[in-house]
């Protein structure tokens, strides 16, 4: 007798059992799978919300020597004693024989119930106990249970999981999906039903093949299937691809599909994302990703998902190249790297093929706009094949909504615009896709677009004016005026956009003014409307708009800016403000009445420039404001076409 022996530590079952799985439906997966092997025709998994998880079969059951000497035993390997079921000829999806320790991972009490030809048998793992054995490197037992738990008289197994470890919500309608995707031999087909909580599990659940707009399908045989779980509403076009291949001279064949989404988001669900290519052996999930191991950059890879079935990678002659988890694949095994390069070669293949279907179907989705089919059906040859490409990009970005992307059309197209009058349309062609919508907005600063969209602004302010000018009365104006004015400083001077204001200056002018009030008469505070303060263009600015009613006199004026020039002097020097103030009174009547003469008129103006103000009148301001602006349109007709084109419609249509 040699005297060196090799022992097994019980401590191996903390890797292979207790720390081996990571989530549930790979777990589940290991209990439906064992049932497969079992030439079980029906699989019952009940949810007791997240406390408890029985699963039925209806396989060839357990006798006692079936329990301990395979059930029990870690590292069984049944494929050493036959590589089919003895009643349906299944191939083994099992192979290492510690799959079944995957249930210690996900729930602190397991129960076991078996019928086999009469024989019953019941036990219960408890894993805290089995934890102390581990421990306490002491053998570990199962409890012994009565016989009469078995509840069913018929041959089969029932395992029950309680005490879970990991709370899920809606754990059936999870479990449903997540099951779905990790089998593909589930139906009559197969004489293997699965039911959850008494609902057939069946391929619709997967949800996968109902998001594809593209498919390439592998193995003509199982295109008729395939092409079954597709949405017709969805599906654009599949192509049959070849699934034959020699890596060192050795033939390698597989089936199966991957596909294009219509978007990025359809590939994602609550609990899980399928932007995967999954492989499957002998109807089981064996990989989750082999996407994730290729270089895809740019968007494309965000719309692919997949699922080939890859026999190849398991037969019972050649080595296991399956992890000890189940869930992944040596990478360093010839098969493995056989099929990497087969990817790898469609991967290519597919991109190319998919930016010109989506180039196609971006032209296709831009004409359905009016206006855009106007434009485009009036270019040249040689400009529609880049508006083509430039479709095509715009139909490759994830964009949130339709309105999204026919509003990234519309700026494209007047930067489509601007590049062709400059002869740089060889631009649109070398940006690539991820840089497309930053380039559209670079594209939008240049002169002639900047000349589109000033138009733009001019439109939507002469709107402003033309709603002001629909008020008739007097008191009503000042009202309207006094709503739009803050928000629009271009109404006293084309120059001022948006205003702002500085918080430390705005307080202490507050404080300055509240001053300056307590100096006014009554009929000097009946006299004002409102009084603002605003910061444009570097330029503080005091803003009083008076009563539209009310006749002011130039005397009581020009004591009033007196006191406001003197505040808004103080407030800056004392707060180190360099900038410039400006002082604008906005009127309704004329200064000192209608019979004031025209020359005393102007003096009145010109001392009032002293105080750095100015006087404005509201008809005034309206009239002068709509000659400058409608001057503008005249003058620029050929950013009225553009705009009127591309822009205004769009506005037509909120």
């Amino acid at each position: 007798m040699s005297k060196y022996i090799i022992t097994m530590d019980l401590q191996v079952l903390n890797h292979l059992g207790l720390n081996l799985y990571s989530n549930m439906p790979a777990v589940i997966s290991e209990v439906v799978a064992n049932a497969w092997d079992a030439d079980a025709e029906n699989v019952d998994i009940e949810i007791e919300g997240n406390s408890q998880i029985t699963i039925i079969d209806d396989g060839c059951g357990m006798s006692i020597d079936d329990i301990n000497s395979r059930f029990l035993k870690v590292g069984y390997r049944k494929r050493n004693e036959r590589s089919r079921t003895p009643k349906h000829n299944r191939p083994f999806m099992g192979r290492k024989g510690i799959g079944k320790l995957s249930l210690f991972s996900i729930a602190h009490e397991i129960t076991i119930l078996s019928y086999k030809n009469g024989e019953k048998n019941a036990l219960q793992i408890n894993t805290n106990k089995l934890s102390e054995a581990i421990r306490d490197n002491k053998e570990y037992h199962p409890d012994p249970l009565s016989p009469n738990d078995v509840d069913f008289s018929s041959n089969g197994t029932k395992i029950i999981l309680r005490q879970l470890k990991k709370r899920t919500l809606n754990l059936g309608k999870y479990l449903k999906r997540r099951l779905a995707r990790r089998f593909s031999i589930i139906g009559d087909e197969y004489k293997f039903n699965i039911k959850i909580n008494n609902e057939p599990l069946k391929l619709e659940d997967r949800e996968y093949l109902s998001k594809a707009e593209y498919l390439w399908i592998y193995g003509v045989d199982k295109k008729e299937k395939i092409l079954s779980e597709t949405s017709k509403n969805v599906l654009i076009s599949n192509f049959e691809r070849n699934n034959i291949w020699v890596h060192n001279e050795t033939n390698y064949k597989l089936t199966g599909w991957i596909a294009t989404s219509v978007e990025p988001n359809a590939l994602k669900d609550e609990d899980e994302t399928i932007n995967r290519i999954a492989v499957m052996i002998r109807g089981k999930m064996a990989k989750e990703d082999i996407l994730s191991e290729f270089s895809q950059t740019g968007l494309y890879a965000k719309y692919v998902f997949g699922e080939l079935h890859v026999e190849f990678l398991d037969t019972d002659e050649e080595d296991d190249i399956t992890t000890s988890n189940r869930q992944n694949i040596f990478e360093d095994d010839e098969r493995y790297i056989a099929l990497k390069e087969f990817v790898r070669e469609e991967l290519r293949h597919i991109k190319n093929e998919w930016i010109g279907l989506r180039n196609a179907r971006g032209t296709e989705n831009a004409v359905k706009i009016e206006v855009i089919k106007e434009w485009y059906d009036e270019l040249g040859p040689d400009d529609k094949k880049i508006a083509k490409k430039f479709f095509g990009k715009i139909n490759q970005l994830t964009l949130e909504t339709s309105e999204e992307q026919e509003e990234l059309i519309r700026h494209g197209v007047l930067a489509f615009e601007t590049l062709k009058l400059k002869n740089s349309l060889s631009e649109f062609e070398q940006i690539s896709v991820e840089d497309i919508s930053a380039f559209i907005k670079a594209a939008n600063t240049l002169n002639s677009i900047e000349a589109t969209f000033y138009y733009k602004i001019v439109y939507e302010r002469l709107a402003i004016i033309k709603k002001m000018k629909e008020v008739v009365s007097e008191n009503a104006l000042e009202k309207v005026i006094q709503e739009h004015l803050a928000q629009n400083l271009w109404l006293l001077d084309p120059s001022w956009d948006r205003g702002t204001e500085i918080p430390a200056v705005e307080e202490a002018i507050k404080t300055q003014f509240d001053i300056v009030n307590d100096s006014l008469t009554q009929n000097e505070k009946d006299a004002r409307l409102d009084v603002r303060y605003k910061k444009a263009s570097n330029k503080h600015l005091i803003i009083e708009l008076k009563r539209a009613g009310r006749q002011v006199r130039s005397l009581e004026l020009t004591e009033q800016i007196r006191k406001y020039h003197s505040a808004m002097n103080k407030v800056l020097n004392e707060g180190n403000h360099k900038e410039p103030f400006e002082i604008i009174v906005l009127l309704g009547k004329q200064l000192d009445g209608e019979n004031v003469h025209s020359d005393t008129y102007e003096v009145t103006l010109k001392s009032f420039q002293l105080y750095n103000t100015r006087i404005m009148y509201y008809a005034e301001l309206i009239a002068n404001a709509e000659k400058m602006y409608s001057e503008f349109i005249e003058k620029n007709k050929e950013a009225a076409k553009l705009f009127d084109k591309f822009i205004k419609s769009s506005h037509k249509q909120e």
